[in-house]
């Protein structure tokens, strides 16, 4: 990691701050989860269409977690700062799902959803890229997300 690099703040353009403020109502639903479930105290793993959603949700947390040293190596303080939340936010509503306890999951997934859209659309305006890594990789792991976001929307509707 380069940490000769200032941290600093880029200037993102509306869809970018688009992206975010549709992303943070999500996150703050996922991180009044996360308080719900540690107040409540025991994980168990869940059944059916639930552990499918606790494990789609488990696999979107951890990729957030590599996306912490992205954000360190890119030292910009919005993206630190939003990642880290991002975190809570996902990890919150995996231990809602392990806790048992009520969690708005298809809120969640359709508000995350509906900003990766938007993210895509502003990587495609701005011709967006990090660090010189091709527009492709971001279009990639972008569409992952949206693949996983529709698919606990999907398991939602079925329970």
């Amino acid at each position: 990691m380069n940490t000769s690099k200032r941290w600093h703040v880029a200037a993102w353009p509306p869809l970018a701050w688009l992206e975010t403020a549709i992303k943070l109502l999500a996150l703050a639903l996922g991180i009044a989860a996360l308080l719900r479930a540690l107040a409540a105290g025991g994980l168990t793993l869940p059944t059916g269409p639930t552990l499918l959603q606790f494990l789609i949700l488990l696999l979107l947390s951890l990729g957030l977690i590599a996306a912490i040293f992205d954000r360190l190596a890119g030292r910009e303080i919005i993206a630190m700062i939003f990642v880290l939340l991002n975190n809570l936010g996902h990890w919150g509503m995996t231990l809602a799902l392990a806790a048992g306890v009520t969690a708005p999951v298809a809120l969640f997934a359709a508000l995350m959803l509906l900003g990766d859209l938007v993210k895509i659309l502003f990587i495609r305006r701005h011709s967006f890229t990090v660090r010189g890594y091709s527009p492709a990789l971001l279009y990639g792991l972008t569409s992952t997300y949206i693949l996983g976001y529709a698919a606990l929307l999907l398991l939602e509707w079925l329970k």
